[in-house]
């Protein structure tokens, strides 16, 4: 079996990946209803060669993106993409997601 950290093939391009997204929590805030003040944030509990860890991401992020359960993420060619779990539909991260990704 092939380390899954290696890159590879996406539609004829070499993927590297960088980490996958094993699982997207929404924001829930049960019947308080959201927080007025600060940012509304969910969860992401991202996969790298390092381990597991959960990271905060904000609700508008999450809302205005691609981003769902078992996607990749990493370099194809010089450009940070989001894979999907198939391993062949590529995704355009838009700004605020790049942003996101680039800090992980």
């Amino acid at each position: 079996m092939a380390n899954k950290w290696e890159p590879f093939d996406v539609n004829g391009s070499i993927f590297r990946p960088k980490g996958r997204l094993l699982y997207v929590e929404e924001p829930e805030f049960g019947c308080e209803g959201a927080p007025e003040n600060g940012a509304l944030c969910g969860t992401v509990v991202v996969e790298t060669p390092d381990g597991q860890r959960s990271v905060k991401i904000e609700e508008s992020i999450l809302l205005s993106g691609q981003m769902s359960d078992g996607m990749w993420y990493g370099l194809l060619g010089r450009a940070l993409v989001l894979i999907g779990r198939d391993k062949t539909t590529v995704y355009q991260p838009n700004e605020a997601e790049l942003t996101w990704l680039s800090a992980l």
